[in-house]
């Protein structure tokens, strides 16, 4: 059963989502768990755990939406290979953020809007279906094993805001000794760009103390990560079916 937790505080982001994933999963036994007033996202999905009755997680934004017509088959395939699984990540922590270790460290790609106007799909790498050993991923859209929750849960308590409550949940599971993987054949589309503003600064911080002795010793580098155009949703979706096919070719 697929036990889905979002913290949502806007009715029309949230049946957006809700008609979305129930779509996606139907003919799956499934729940749909909303917290709608979450102190934290690390303390609403704690309590959201807490709620939930499925042995498969998932945790993401009430602004995301799947765009694989057969989400629930490979999602359900990955966990039954790995413990942890996501769509944007990397296997190297080099700081408060995954994506700061770059290529060729960082996986995935993820549809999202473009400011200006229009969409775009960010491409970190696509080098197959699911990559292991990744070490922390984004918070967008991840999804575990109850066994991962069982032994590790969000820290609400250091990470009381909105921000790197992911960044530190997925590190710790990988500490744990869980199996993450990046996954690229499930298609997400997600509505915001991130914002880092002072707060997520705070928490920046408040992360690398409690990793310091973890994190890997190397040197942030420049680099760029190819990014696609398009007018459309649909032609979003589009490049991400053809970035697959290009691997499975």
């Amino acid at each position: 059963m697929f036990s889905i937790i979002t913290c949502s505080i806007d009715e029309a982001r949230f049946t957006a989502l809700h008609a979305n994933l129930s779509q996606r999963l139907q003919g799956h036994a499934h729940e749909i768990i909303r917290i709608s007033d979450a102190k934290s996202l690390a303390e609403g999905y704690n309590r959201g755990i807490a709620q939930s009755r499925g042995d498969r997680l998932i945790f993401c934004h009430d602004d995301i939406e799947i765009l694989s017509e057969d989400f629930a088959e490979r999602l359900d395939g990955h966990l039954n290979q790995y413990d942890l699984v996501g769509v944007a990540g990397s296997n190297r922590i080099i700081r408060s953020e995954w994506i700061s270790a770059g290529p060729p460290h960082v996986f995935g790609h993820v549809a999202q809007v473009y400011p200006p106007g229009g969409f775009f799909v960010a491409i970190y790498a696509v080098p197959a279906r699911s990559i292991p050993g990744i070490c922390a991923m984004d918070g967008l859209f991840f999804a575990a094993r109850r066994e991962v929750v069982e032994k590790v849960r969000f820290d609400a308590q250091t990470f009381d805001g909105f921000h790197h409550y992911d960044l530190d949940f997925t590190f710790a599971a990988h500490l744990a000794g869980f199996r993450l993987a990046v996954v690229t054949d499930i298609f997400v589309f997600h509505r915001s760009t991130g914002n880092k503003d002072d707060r997520w600064k705070h928490y920046a911080r408040l992360f690398h103390q409690k990793y310091a002795r973890h994190l890997h010793p190397m040197s942030q580098r420049t680099f760029a990560i190819a990014a696609v155009q398009v007018p459309t949703k649909e032609e979003a979706h589009e490049v991400m079916k053809q970035t697959l096919a290009a691997v499975r070719a």
